[in-house]
């Protein structure tokens, strides 16, 4: 009999999840891999919706967080600045970016373009062995929806989008899609929080994706994941101050 899957073996083999173990949320580092370590926490934690819209981050307190001299920090928030996950300040501070309401709808319509591509492309490729990933990812999310953790909720979304955009044999479109959702990622926990996914609600568009990738229909995909974005990004631009410009201390 096959063992049946648990979503967090799936996340951690594609190194989505990480332990939180400071104030900030952030796990400390090994000396030896300072440097990539510390970007890639930030950048995991950015994606799934650990730091919010227009928040402040302090180079001096991430540094205490994570154990290491600034020097890794700022390095790591050049990087994050450079793919527009975050943006410097006049006084040489950094933030999240709090985009406006005509920013978030550009980013919408081109994740539908990017991401739609990629979910089009998998339908021809993808196995009997990831559509049973991507239906444990779906039970998984609808008892984390039930029980309205929303941190957790999110990070299992990521696993299912990505899980199918790996199967979409492109390697161009991976980078950007992960660009895509760095600067989405601050307002994934606030569509979330304000959506109830109780009794299948938050995981329906998935199915009707699931559904469509087991029949080969890339057309049926596409449009299911573009309900499925298109509903997070409604939430958030509903909430005027979740879009609005503002300042915050981390």
């Amino acid at each position: 009999m096959q063992r049946k899957l648990d979503y967090k073996s799936v996340i951690k083999n594609q190194g989505l999840g990480m332990t939180d173990r400071s104030p900030l949320g952030l796990v400390r580092v090994e000396r030896e891999t300072v440097q990539e370590r510390v970007y890639a926490a930030l950048r995991d934690r950015l994606m799934r919706g650990g730091f919010e819209p227009g928040q402040k981050l302090k180079i001096g307190e991430l540094a205490h967080a994570f154990g290491t001299s600034a020097m890794p920090v700022r390095e790591a928030l050049s990087r994050l600045a450079a793919e527009r996950a975050i943006e410097s300040m006049p006084n040489r501070s950094v933030r999240v970016p709090a985009l406006s309401k005509d920013a978030l709808q550009d980013l919408m319509e081109t994740r539908f373009a990017v991401e739609g591509l990629a979910v089009q492309r998998a339908a021809l490729n993808i196995s009997d062995a990831t559509l049973g990933t991507l239906r444990t990812l779906i039970e998984a999310q609808s008892e984390t929806d039930a029980e309205h953790v929303s941190e957790a909720s999110a990070e299992q979304n990521r696993a299912f989008h990505f899980t199918i955009y790996r199967e979409s044999g492109s390697s161009v479109l991976l980078p950007i899609i992960e660009s895509l959702w760095l600067q989405f990622g601050p307002y994934l926990r606030a569509a979330s929080e304000r959506f109830d996914g109780r009794e299948g609600r938050g995981t329906n568009f998935h199915v009707e994706i699931v559904d469509a990738l087991s029949r080969g229909d890339g057309t049926a995909a596409r449009a299911a994941l573009e309900s499925d974005i298109g509903r997070a990004f409604d939430l958030v631009m509903t909430a005027q101050p979740h879009w609005q410009r503002r300042d915050g201390a981390a």
